[in-house]
């Protein structure tokens, strides 16, 4: 298993947006390792989810958005746990909670189009789902 520390995008781009992570935080939660033919399953997931071109343009806009603002560490670790958070109550699979709070960033104005700007949005959506 790869075990090479990721930077915030990365970080956010395949823990946060891709399926795989829910997957394989639960095996982890429940045994503490995965398997290698886990680690496949999930790799191959993944895969087919950047292959998949409906996913392209929200990749692509998520790497410009977080280039342009490089966010911390910490305020990657609170808009994942802000997605999740809203994920698990409305029993949505977090990439499709991520995806409409990146579809609500790009309608707003270019200048408000910021990372601190997503963190905000996905915060007041957690807070009316607690």
């Amino acid at each position: 298993m790869d075990t090479t520390k990721r930077s915030p995008i990365d970080s956010l781009l395949f823990a946060t947006f891709l399926k795989g992570r829910t997957s394989s935080r639960e095996i982890l939660n429940q045994r503490g390792e995965i398997s290698p033919e886990e680690n496949q399953k999930i790799i191959e997931e993944t895969n087919e989810i950047i292959n998949d071109d409906s996913t392209y343009p929200f990749i692509s806009y998520l790497s410009d958005l977080l280039a342009k603002s490089k966010p911390s560490d910490e305020a990657v670790k609170k808009l994942h746990d802000c997605i999740e958070k809203v994920a698990v109550a409305l029993g949505q699979d977090s990439t499709d909670v991520f995806r409409v709070l990146l579809a609500k960033l790009i309608e707003e104005p270019e200048e408000k189009q910021t990372f601190d700007r997503l963190l905000e949005m996905a915060e007041k959506f957690a807070a009316k789902h607690e």
